[in-house]
């Protein structure tokens, strides 16, 4: 077919392996793990894609998953209040990997995003396999909560 546009949002280039290990590498949830059980991370992941205004995750939703951007921007609220703006290399949603509770705030993309996705019941599998990895998900979820505590004591 001839003559019509190009919808680029559906002919992005996939993301490599190498690129989403180095991904996991750079999360502070990740640091110090293996390039062994980066992989093994990797393996059980899956790329997902979102489009300006999409809501990826809704607050009060049950949440199984946790989330990496690896391109694109997107908005955490709470109700009508604005919490954070998430860039490539961050992370959401890592709370439900552990707990399957409903999600504690809104996401929506700003701009086409593409994220890894990483699931709670495989996760917490290699929780017991991965050496450092559950005092690396304690550490971020303290940080989380002492983040929390100071945006409630404003």
């Amino acid at each position: 077919m001839t003559g019509y546009p190009v919808d680029t949002r559906f002919s992005r280039p996939p993301i490599t392996q190498p690129t989403r290990i180095d991904a996991l590498r750079k999360v502070g949830l990740f640091q110090g793990v293996s390039k062994r059980s980066l992989v093994l991370i990797d393996r059980l992941s899956e790329v997902r894609s979102a489009y300006t205004g999409d809501v990826v995750v809704a607050q009060g939703d049950v949440g199984t998953e946790m989330m990496i951007v690896l391109e694109g921007k997107a908005s955490v609220t709470r109700g009508n209040r604005k919490l954070n703006e998430l860039s490539p290399g961050q992370i959401f949603g890592e709370m439900a990997l552990l707990d399957n509770q409903t999600r504690s705030a809104t996401v929506t993309a700003l701009e086409p995003m593409r994220m890894l996705v990483i699931p709670g019941p495989g996760f917490r599998k290699l929780l017991t396999k991965v050496p450092g990895l559950t005092d690396a998900v304690l550490a971020t979820l303290s940080v989380r909560l002492r983040e929390t505590q100071a945006a409630a004591d404003l």
